[in-house]
């Protein structure tokens, strides 16, 4: 039953949490930075269209309709809005802010709605910029005074809406896991199988040119895309009434019904005792502890192969340490998710970009497999730093932190052999791609450790209502995806597109040369933009095979060299390093 005055106390509760969390990203520079970036490149992106196309416009005579395949666009955003707050509502808002205070001095619907409040309040921090933009430029370029009024009005109740079905669909998820024995012990392993064919039918509609797609025309039946007919009243599109109306119905149905269910399994999850999955099968526990120790047990079906002793140990603690705690590895998405949409706007741009799909997944394949355990090695011990110090050498230790990326390669190339194949490339060439990504990986996951420590990250931090947990840090990240994927991008084009790569190798002369041309007025400045020129000239002149065969051999080369320095510098640096 909800108190007196409820919905001014979550207001209240909303703001606070919306504020805590403004206060959180301003305090962190670089979350700053990338939330920064995040917003600004898109809304430069509807600004220069805006500029573009609305002066063409306004006062044309335009013959538009809406149909299915505007709303079911519509409809698509908001199914990708829903997935993306509802993993936020199961990673980092499962439970309100101050729980133990906040449970015992306010409702359930209070708390709920508090945090439905807070959510939208981000989410419209977010997309306020671009929001206003559009706005702005539907009533100039349809001369609307209409749209100035009911694009906030009803874009509003489109996020709130995503908002509240993303709480739903989170503490749904929240929920099974807390109760029911089989989600708690195999969420790691749900959560990917989940996420993969999200991405993986969102992806069938984003690329119609593949042999097998999907239309967006398909979702035109889901009612909340039809509030793209209530978005258009006021300009020369026409729109349907029944549509509209229907889609207005569906968005405020969401939001009630919605925040309803949510009240009524948020208070199940927050109330009643989590199940304890650590208790199930003593026997056979006991029976695979004896056997296989453990450490190997905790981490089956997962195994740890061939090494043993110390490299051992610590392998097998490296893998559980990403088994229990998948926020780690959050850091991995963002380059993911930023190569991935480079790609799918590549492929839509024509049928032959298809191509790219395969070298996109062997640089980005390698590169998480060689990521996801050594870039903070110091840190991830915690508390236990100086026992670890003294009683492992480093040679087992760095050994031991690149053994889990080695028991990934067989996924990794066939991950990657079979994106190739797909994207139109014949055995051969698929087969040296998915080659070239098993060695990124293995270059990478040697240079990992000797970066982590460089730039270790001691100071845990909490993720969401998770435990304290020590991703890498920022720096220590962004080296890593520059010695993987610069070097990699180059690698992977050679097989795929070498004459592409030989002209950007010759850019480094022709560029540095022509920007010292344009000041040299003579003497040395303008010898060196000659030689500069010329060097690029030379590279250019290379016959192809001789160039895929010469730069190859220099970065496969240079790639042993340089995994064979890091180890080395690796053991060094452990065996040398004193904790504060």
């Amino acid at each position: 039953m909800a108190e007196a005055g409820w919905l001014g106390h979550a207001a209240r509760m909303g703001w606070f949490d919306y504020r805590r969390s403004v206060r959180a990203i301003r305090d962190d520079t670089g979350r700053f930075l990338l939330l920064a970036g995040g917003v600004l490149v898109p809304t430069l992106l509807v600004t220069g269209f805006a500029f573009l196309f609305a002066p063409e416009v306004r006062g044309a005579d335009l013959d538009v309709s809406m149909n299915a395949t505007i709303r079911g666009f519509v409809a698509m955003f908001w199914f990708f809005a829903v997935f993306m707050l509802a993993q936020r509502t199961t990673a980092a808002h499962s439970e309100p802010v101050a729980e133990s205070f906040a449970l015992t001095t306010v409702s359930a619907r209070t708390a709920v709605v508090g945090g439905i409040i807070a959510e939208s309040l981000r989410v419209f921090s977010y997309a306020l910029p671009i929001g206003l933009l559009g706005t702005l430029g539907t009533a100039y370029a349809f001369n609307s005074v209409v749209s100035l009024l009911l694009i906030p009005l009803i874009g509003g109740l489109y996020v709130v809406s995503a908002v509240v079905a993303g709480r739903v669909v989170g503490y749904v998820a929240a929920w099974l896991v807390a109760r029911v024995p089989f989600f708690a012990r195999h969420e790691t392993a749900l959560g990917v199988i989940i996420v993969a064919l999200f991405f993986g039918v969102y992806f069938l509609f984003q690329m119609p040119m593949l042999p097998i797609s999907l239309s967006t025309a398909l979702l035109g039946v889901v009612p909340l895309g039809w509030v793209a007919d209530l978005l258009v009243i006021g300009t020369p599109i026409e729109w349907s009434v029944t549509y509209a109306t229907g889609g207005l119905i569906a968005a405020v149905a969401v939001v009630v019904g919605g925040g309803w269910f949510a009240e009524r399994i948020a208070t199940s999850l927050w109330f009643d005792e989590p199940v304890d999955v650590s208790t199930d099968s003593d026997e056979r526990k006991s029976v695979r502890a004896e056997g296989r120790g453990a450490l190997a047990g905790a981490i089956s079906p997962l195994g740890v192969p061939v090494v043993t002793g110390p490299t051992r140990t610590v392998a097998e603690w490296a893998l559980l340490r990403a088994r229990r705690e998948p926020q780690r590895l959050n850091f991995l998405l963002i380059p993911v998710f930023g190569i991935g949409s480079a790609v799918v706007n590549l492929v839509l741009q024509g049928d032959g970009s298809v191509a790219v799909v395969g070298p996109a997944v062997a640089v980005a394949g390698g590169w998480i497999a060689s990521a996801a355990f050594g870039l903070n090695p110091l840190g991830d011990e915690g508390s236990v730093l100086p026992i670890t110090l003294t009683t492992v050498s480093g040679r087992a230790f760095v050994r031991g932190l690149i053994t889990p990326s080695l028991l990934f390669l067989p996924v990794v190339a066939t991950v990657t052999l079979g994106a190739a194949i797909g994207g139109g490339y014949a055995w051969l060439p698929a087969v040296g791609v998915a080659l070239a990504s098993c060695f990124l990986s293995i270059v990478g996951a040697v240079v990992a450790p000797l970066i982590g420590m460089r730039f270790p990250r001691f100071s845990a931090i909490r993720i969401g209502n998770s435990d304290e947990v020590r991703p890498p840090g920022l720096l220590a990240g962004i080296l890593h995806v520059l010695l993987v994927w610069v070097p990699g991008v180059a690698l992977v084009g050679l097989i795929a597109a070498p004459q592409l790569v030989q002209l950007a190798v010759s850019g480094a002369g022709y560029v540095p040369g022509f920007a010292i041309s344009l000041v040299a007025s003579g003497g040395g400045l303008a010898d060196l933009a000659e030689l500069l020129s010329d060097g690029g000239a030379a590279i250019q002149a290379i016959p192809l095979a001789t160039f895929r065969l010469g730069f190859g051999g220099l970065l496969i080369g240079g790639g042993v060299l340089v995994a064979w320095s890091a180890y080395r510098r690796a053991v060094h640096q452990f065996d040398a390093y004193e904790p504060y």
